[in-house]
């Protein structure tokens, strides 16, 4: 779990300004701000591609008047088996993990959560999939804290910061991804030329 620091105590609440935020980097949403004020969930979303798959990076803000770890299990569960891939294009392309789901869970009141997040995160059918959770009353941000050196989860937890203020360069989530599927390619390339040239030798 990672807090964020230094947060500044500006008028409007970290949901809105990440709302806002989204809204300047070409995330849309369908629904309205009445919308999530009366229903407590709005999902924004932008295409993404990669490579030759696509996919599409989503933000989910779901209030939750209770945030235990039970329900921060059932709701990582729920937005796994919603999200993930289930044709067989998608399973087939589901290395490049494609699709990035942050789900957002806005608790109220004025007291501190300190989840263990990183125990949620998870990469399931094409899809990473990471907990965030948001105190507004209190303007407390939380983020799973990973110390993943190389792969596709720091890169994500990276963009995250840059979008909500905590780093100010721009962050490609997708580039070590892409990198292992070149590295991989080339190895099977590789081996199948070795296993060639072994044939006529």
């Amino acid at each position: 779990m990672q807090e964020l620091k230094n947060a500044p105590q500006p008028d409007t609440d970290p949901v809105s300004r990440l709302m806002e935020t989204l809204r300047e980097q070409g995330f849309t949403t369908d629904q309205s701000e009445e919308e999530w004020e009366s229903f407590g969930e709005i999902i924004f979303r932008r295409a993404e591609s990669i490579s030759f798959a696509k996919g599409e990076t989503v933000f989910i803000f779901t209030r939750v008047p209770d945030l235990t770890p039970r329900v921060l299990r059932q709701a990582s569960e729920s937005v796994v088996n919603t999200w993930k891939a289930r044709d067989a294009a998608g399973k087939a392309l589901s290395v490049l993990q494609s699709t990035t789901v942050y789900h957002c869970l806005v608790a109220p009141g004025d007291t501190p959560h300190n989840d263990p997040l990183v125990n949620f995160v998870s990469r399931v059918g094409g899809a990473t999939f990471l907990p965030i959770v948001i105190v507004p009353e209190i303007n407390q941000v939380i983020y799973p804290d990973v110390e993943e050196k190389i792969g596709s989860i720091k890169p994500r937890i990276e963009y995250f910061r840059y979008l909500i203020g905590e780093r100010r360069e721009p962050v490609d989530m997708h580039r070590p991804t892409l990198q292992a599927l070149w590295v991989s390619v080339g190895v099977v390339v590789l081996l199948v030329f070795a296993i060639v040239f072994s044939m006529f030798h």
